[in-house]
């Protein structure tokens, strides 16, 4: 009865993989944009980086947590989350303490301020994608986690260093013919006119 599948099939398979990859290139930039939305809020709210506010969760979700089970839970790196906690504890909202039993082991709390700060701001931003990806039945999850893996595999983990001396992307897109003029060409399907990747 639905005659959407017949559509479907009876479309160049170039055609289709095309829309399929522009469909996924927009719900992929939708779904940044609206998270970025969010985090951007909270950091006007607060003034204080998102990073500082996952941290600050996991902290009240967990007194006494230990700096490298932060980090594992966060997904960070020993000197990333060292400027974390830098940021928490400059800011008032979480203390370090040594533990009694080993006084080489630091466990983390929140202050009154930072358990202020996270009544204040919860909901808003932390936790939001978990919630929706909670709420996903089995069916729609399986494919999801696969694809996002998948997807992150093929984007660099972090944007390439200009080192001197070397020139620019603008100048690379120019010598290369991929300058703005070429922005909507046909060449450059997943690309809405006047933008690039």
């Amino acid at each position: 009865m639905n005659s959407r599948p017949e559509i479907r099939s009876r479309m160049p398979p170039s055609r289709s993989r095309a829309q399929l990859e522009r469909r996924a290139l927009l719900d992929a930039r939708a779904l940044v944009d609206r998270m970025r939305s969010y985090y951007q809020e909270l950091e006007r709210l607060t003034g204080a980086p998102i990073s500082v506010h996952r941290a600050l969760n996991a902290i009240g979700a967990n007194p006494g947590l230990q700096a490298s089970r932060l980090a594992t839970t966060l997904g960070m790196r020993r000197p990333a989350i060292s400027q974390v906690l830098k940021g928490l504890v400059d800011r008032g909202w979480a203390e370090r303490v040594r533990a009694r039993d080993d006084q080489r082991a630091v466990r983390l709390y929140l202050t009154a301020g930072g358990a202020q700060v996270l009544k204040r701001t919860a909901g808003r931003a932390i936790g939001r994608l978990q919630r929706a990806i909670k709420s996903l039945s089995d069916e729609d999850l399986r494919p999801l986690a696969a694809s996002l893996a998948a997807l992150l595999q093929r984007l660099p983990t972090r944007p390439a260093r200009k080192s001197a001396g070397s020139e620019t992307g603008s100048q690379r897109r120019a010598r290369s013919g991929y300058g703005p003029a070429f922005a909507g060409s046909r060449n450059n399907n997943l690309a809405e006119p006047g933008t690039t990747e």
